[in-house]
């Protein structure tokens, strides 16, 4: 094999490996991380807050106290939390706010 084609093989396989190199915020659907950031905290927010707030009622409801309602409270606010996600998500993606 000559220097030359040895040459022009590892430039193909360093063209190739740079252009699967993603530009800078493109791991993310926002232009700016920190915006995506900022944004993710908020919808975890929004979604964990009334979440919490609903399995306590509903669980409080049950007549549960102490260690059992602070239990059943945790694992209920997971479910209702990630169903408000999904309702957001759904949302947004109607709206056209997110992609």
């Amino acid at each position: 094999m000559r220097a030359g084609s040895l040459r022009s093989q590892n430039n193909i396989t360093i063209e190739r490996t740079m252009s699967s190199i993603p530009e800078h915020g493109s791991y993310t659907h926002f232009p700016s991380p920190m915006k995506s950031y900022l944004q993710s905290v908020l919808a975890i927010l929004a979604a964990g807050i009334p979440g919490a707030t609903l399995a306590w009622l509903a669980m409080s409801a049950l007549g549960l106290t102490g260690v059992p309602l602070a239990l059943a409270t945790a694992f209920t606010a997971m479910v209702f939390s990630v169903a408000i996600f999904a309702g957001l998500v759904a949302l947004g993606r109607a709206f056209k706010i997110i992609k």
